[in-house]
């Protein structure tokens, strides 16, 4: 039993808001729906793909010559493997978190390792203690803005490897900050959800300045640790992180609160 089914319909009538892309914030919406809660979906990331898609076709052109493919989110996944076409990777594959090991398996790729920790950190100690004494060729598939910790990790133990972005984030319609803020002013959202740090930066930053205040009033609910450093770096306080990275925790965690509160 979740913790949250201790005080059934803490979700109900919660107005959540959704800061996801497009492309996931339905299944979001709907998870939410299920609990009760009033999903406000305004996606504060827009994804498509890189400002230079050539290093991205050379790498799969070259595709047997890594030994290890790597995976730091869902979205990665459903870029890399959209734009491969019939090739079909030989290469070992690993996972930074259970959303990305799942986006894997539903491409139908096997999954040879899931890091346990859901950031760069975890994942690079367990590539290496996967590598043994050996140091394979790597190609790390993910955002075109992410953190150099993993690549940097990697490249300092000796291994090869090959940074190559699948797909870039960019801001919404700068139109939607107005009635966002109006909204949130007028105690009509209760929640939000953060899965990522590019959609801490990208609300923030369609709020202005006001950023923080506006987020003070309302729950803030972080998917991981990485998503929570980059709220505190925007100075607004994180009220509730999942227990793992994945948005059914996130979820849980927030029902879980609202739970605690009543």
């Amino acid at each position: 039993m979740r913790a949250a089914e201790l005080t059934m319909g803490a979700l109900d009538g919660k107005r959540v808001l959704v800061t996801r892309a497009r492309e996931q914030a339905g299944s979001t919406a709907d998870l939410l729906r299920a609990r009760g809660a009033v999903p406000v979906v305004v996606p504060t990331i827009v994804i498509g793909p890189p400002s230079d898609p050539e290093p991205l076709r050379r790498a799969i052109a070259n595709l047997a010559t890594y030994e290890w493919i790597v995976f730091t989110s869902a979205n990665g996944v459903e870029h890399f493997f959209g734009a491969l076409g019939d090739a079909k990777p030989a290469a070992k594959i690993a996972a930074i978190g259970p959303g990305t090991a799942k986006a894997l398996e539903a491409r139908g790729a096997t999954v040879s390792l899931r890091a346990k920790e859901s950031r760069g950190e975890g994942l690079a100690n367990e590539l290496l203690r996967a590598f043994g004494s050996t140091r394979p060729r790597v190609l790390l598939a993910r955002a075109e803005i992410a953190r150099d910790v993993l690549p940097d990790a990697l490249r300092a133990a000796g291994c090869p490897v090959d940074v190559v972005a699948v797909y870039a984030t960019r801001r919404p319609d700068p139109a939607v900050a107005a009635d966002l803020a109006r909204a949130i002013e007028a105690g009509e959202i209760d929640a939000v959800l953060f899965t990522s740090g590019s959609t801490v930066d990208s609300l923030c930053d369609t709020l202005g300045v006001r950023a923080r205040e506006l987020l003070a009033r309302v729950r803030v609910a972080s998917i991981g640790p990485v998503t929570s450093d980059a709220a505190r770096q925007r100075g607004v306080h994180v009220d509730v992180v999942a227990a793992e990275a994945t948005v059914e925790a996130l979820t849980d965690a927030l029902e879980a609160a609202f739970s605690a509160s009543l």
